[in-house]
């Protein structure tokens, strides 16, 4: 007998997805932590699927719509950053409400 409830119906799928979603997400705060130049994280970025929706001077905006992903990045005239946010699309559905406010770097 097999149990197909719920893994085609977000159980077991969406379990898997979630969890990738946040070891994404750590790795991509790590990465961050430990990068103080954006022009490295931009290609850590890149090389992990992200793709820029913004790329200015002064904010950075990437995402990764197969895992449901963006980061946020407040970039400093001197090239690195004075503040990210690496959050989840039901992240940012939920603080609609709210302030969306940055990780100090």
């Amino acid at each position: 007998m097999f149990y197909t409830k719920g893994v085609f119906g977000g159980g077991m799928l969406g379990e898997f997805e979630t969890l990738q979603r946040q070891a994404m997400m750590v790795e991509i705060e790590e990465i961050i932590q430990a990068t103080p130049d954006y022009t490295d994280v931009r290609e850590a970025l890149r090389s992990r699927n992200f793709i820029p929706e913004r790329d200015e001077e002064k904010i950075a905006i990437w995402v990764q719509p197969e895992l449901e992903i963006f980061v946020l990045l407040q970039i400093n005239l001197g090239g690195g950053y004075a503040g990210y946010r690496v959050a989840s699309y039901a992240d940012l559905e939920e603080s609609e409400g709210g302030p969306a406010g940055f990780n100090a770097r």
